[in-house]
C-alpha cells in the first residue's frame, strides 16, 4: 500500500492568503471599512496604521475611551443613534470626546429630528437659562443638520418649557446674546462660532 502524505500549512498563512485574495481588488477606503468591520465583530483593536485611520485613532484617544469600548462603540445601539447625526456633527464630536451614550441623555438621538430632552438646562435664573436653552437648540439642530440654525418659535417653546421664558424681557435677553447667538425672530437664529464653542463646554460639563 502507498502512503500519501500530505503537508498541513500555518493556518495563519491560509488566513492571509484569504484576506489578500478578497482586498487586493479595493480601493484603499474600501480595504479601510472591511478590516475595521471585522477587527469590530471579532472584538479586537486594530493596530494603528494596520486598518484603523489616523485621524479616527486620534479622536478615540482623545475622548480617554479604553479600547474594549471603541469596538463596542462602533455596534449596536450607537450605530442606530449615529445614524440621524449630521457628518459634521459626529467629527465636532469626536474632537471633543462627546459620546452618544451620554449625549443622549441631552438630546433625542436616534431619531429624525434631534431635539433638546434634558430634564433641566443650566442656571439658576430666567436670563441664564434663556442662554442654556439657545446654545443648546443650536447644538440639536447642529447635530441634525450640520447647521446650528432653529427658529424663533423653536427656542420660545423650549424656553417655556425649562421655564426661562420672559415676555417682557426676551428680545433685550436675545441682544445681550450677540457674541453667541446671531438673527432675528423673522430669520430665525444661528450660533457664532464663539456660541458653538461656548455650547461645547456647557455640554461637557453636563454630561459629566
Amino acid at each position: 500500500m502507498t502512503t500519501k502524505s500530505t503537508t498541513k500549512q500555518d493556518p495563519e498563512i491560509t488566513a492571509i492568503s484569504a484576506v489578500h485574495e478578497a482586498l487586493k481588488d479595493l480601493d484603499p477606503g474600501a480595504q479601510t471599512r472591511v478590516l475595521n468591520y471585522v477587527a469590530a465583530k471579532l472584538n479586537i483593536v486594530a493596530p494603528r496604521g494596520v486598518n484603523q485611520p489616523q485621524n479616527e485613532a486620534q479622536s478615540d484617544e482623545s475622548s480617554g475611551t479604553p479600547p474594549n469600548e471603541r469596538t463596542e462603540n462602533r455596534d449596536g445601539a450607537e450605530s442606530d443613534e449615529l445614524e440621524g447625526i449630521s457628518p459634521v456633527a459626529k467629527k465636532w464630536m469626536a474632537r471633543n470626546g462627546l459620546q452618544t451614550e451620554r449625549l443622549s441623555a441631552v438630546f433625542s438621538l436616534g431619531v429624525d429630528e434631534i431635539d433638546l430632552i434634558a430634564q433641566t438646562v443650566p442656571g439658576k435664573s430666567k436670563r441664564e437659562r434663556t442662554r442654556s436653552v439657545f446654545l443648546l437648540k443650536g447644538v440639536a439642530a447642529y447635530l441634525g443638520t450640520g447647521a446650528a440654525r432653529f427658529t424663533h418659535q423653536q427656542v420660545k417653546e423650549a424656553c417655556l418649557h425649562y421655564d426661562a421664558y420672559d415676555a417682557a424681557n426676551f428680545a433685550t435677553r436675545v441682544k445681550s446674546l450677540a457674541s453667541e447667538v446671531s438673527g432675528t425672530k423673522e430669520t430665525g437664529y444661528v450660533l457664532t462660532a464663539r456660541g458653538l464653542a461656548n455650547a461645547t463646554e456647557m455640554i461637557k460639563a453636563m454630561v459629566q
